[in-house]
């Protein structure tokens, strides 16, 4: 995530009654939130295969910065 957003912290809509516990390998965790809960995982191989835990397609209207995470996935699928 840190890659994508350039920030050690950024502030999600995180509300779900399920989470990730375990996680592949071939994964990595890429946020939590501040009660330990994944909040986004990351592929290792360096294809763009990320997981979110929140909705950042509610948060993209009122804080841009989200838009990097959906650019990050236009770009991917461009160059398939």
């Amino acid at each position: 995530m840190f890659d994508i957003f350039n920030e050690e912290r950024i502030m999600v809509n995180s509300f779900h009654h399920q989470s990730v516990k375990n996680v592949s390998q071939s994964f990595r965790i890429t946020a939590r939130s501040y009660d330990g809960i994944i909040e986004a995982i990351e592929a290792k191989d360096k294809k763009f295969v990320v997981g979110v835990q929140w909705h950042p397609e509610a948060l993209v209207t009122n804080h841009k910065e989200f838009e990097k995470l959906f650019g990050q996935f236009i770009d991917a699928a461009k160059s398939k």
